[in-house]
């Protein structure tokens, strides 16, 4: 019997790792877009997941009134990134360090190494260059697929769009 109330909260640990709370950081900046513009039309980029993220912030944005043409007014860059999250990234301006990504420590009983799952979206105007909005969304994933993650990064980078709100982090349910 003793085994028995052993074996249950072992199970329920080991679960816990893999599924739960997903926190999303998420930074955007820039003086927003308030009103649809339209979109340059451009070749998509040849790796099939950076397709696939760009196709899905086309729908969103279309769906929020953005159309692609050949003559568009804006330019929509998307950067979609995937690094071990042991390895930290840092950048230095004269003699200032700036983290760009921290080390994730790893999860008590987690059965593989995290990944830092990526997507930034950038939005600039053709005309003068002004980037009106960028917005970038990461988790930290073990088991996740980028095909599974992607659709909400595309949503949280793209949530504030009118009015960049700056550096937040939000929390979601899913598959770590």
């Amino acid at each position: 019997m003793g085994s028995r109330l052993l074996i249950l909260p072992t199970i329920i640990l080991g679960l816990s790792s893999c599924a739960g709370p997903i926190e999303t950081r998420v930074v955007s900046s820039g003086a927003g877009l308030r009103e649809p513009f339209s979109i340059l039309a451009e070749d998509p980029p040849k790796s099939e997941t950076a397709a696939s993220a760009r196709t899905l912030v086309l729908d969103q944005l279309a769906g929020a009134g953005y159309r692609q043409s050949d003559n568009g007014s804006l330019q929509l860059q998307v950067a979609f990134a995937e690094r071990d999250a042991g390895i930290a990234v840092q950048t230095k301006s004269g003699e200032t360090i700036h983290d760009v990504a921290v080390v994730k420590p790893r999860k008590p009983l987690q059965s593989c190494a995290d990944r830092e799952l990526r997507l930034t979206v950038t939005l600039t105007r053709i005309a003068d260059g002004a980037e009106l909005y960028r917005g970038s969304a990461a988790e930290y994933h073990c088991k996740a697929r980028p095909t599974d993650v992607i659709p909400a990064l595309v949503e949280a980078s793209l949530d504030d769009l009118s009015s960049p709100k700056g550096a937040y982090t939000t929390t979601r349910q899913g598959l770590e």
